[in-house]
Formats: structure tokens, sequence, C-alpha cells
């Protein structure tokens, strides 16, 4: 199966508070955001399957705040699918990916996960390769 994601994940770090009826204040650290989910870890309560809200400061002292669905959780790290967000957030996420997209980060990740396929007027995939100066 190929990779299924279809948005970009930024590498993020900053503080993470999630709640929701069952828990009120859970504490946590991010790892990477994109437009469909964020990747949390070191919680300071115990998570369950469920809605959260959560409200993210990153280090520059930017706030995200998203409503998302526990999909994935594989100790110490959880993968969350957002549900909804608001314009400020969508605007905030949309910019570090601008800022991410310059960074050699970037190419290597396009690389790994085979996220850029172009294809010749026939169907064919064109294959695309990208080499890293040795000055770098």
């Amino acid at each position: 199966m190929g990779y299924r994601r279809i948005y970009v994940r930024v590498p993020l770090r900053g503080v993470a508070t999630l709640s929701n009826s069952s828990n009120p204040t859970i504490k946590a650290r991010t790892i990477d955001i994109s437009q469909g989910g964020a990747a949390i870890t070191a919680f300071s309560e115990k998570i369950s399957n469920a809605e959260y809200q959560i409200e993210i400061l990153t280090e520059e002292g930017q706030r995200i705040e998203l409503f998302a669905q526990l999909v994935r959780l594989d100790n110490p790290i959880a993968g969350f699918q957002t549900l909804q967000m608001d314009q400020k957030s969508q605007k905030i996420i949309e910019e570090l990916v601008l800022e991410y997209q310059k960074t050699l980060d970037f190419i290597i990740q396009m690389d790994r996960f085979n996220l850029l396929q172009v294809m010749d007027e026939k169907g064919n995939e064109i294959e695309i390769t990208f080499e890293k100066d040795s000055d770098l």
C-alpha cells in the first residue's frame, strides 16, 4: 500500500493542551502538524480513543486550535485527525508549510514517501530525483 497522507507534515515544537468532557486538561508536546492532523507526545494523563479540542502554543508564540479525533496511539506518540479548524489556525499551518518547503528536510520527505509523481501525456510516470549539493 502506498503513502496515504494528502498533506505535508511539518515538524512543530510546542505545548499542546487537550480537553474533552472526560478529560478537562491534558498537557502534551507536539511533534508535527498538517492541515489533516497532528502527532503529539508526552501526555500528562492517559488518553483514550475520543475527540479532543486541541490548543497548541508554538515556540514562536503562535496559537493553533483544532478539534480532532484520536486515530492512532503508538505509545508514546498519538496521531490525531483534524475534524474542524478555524481559518486563523489554517493560515498559520499554511505559513509553516510554505517555510518548510524551503528546506532540505522537505525534499527528503518528498523523496522518502514518493509524494512527487509527474506523468507524461501518455500517463507514464516520469522519475524525478534530487541531488544534494556537496557544499551544503
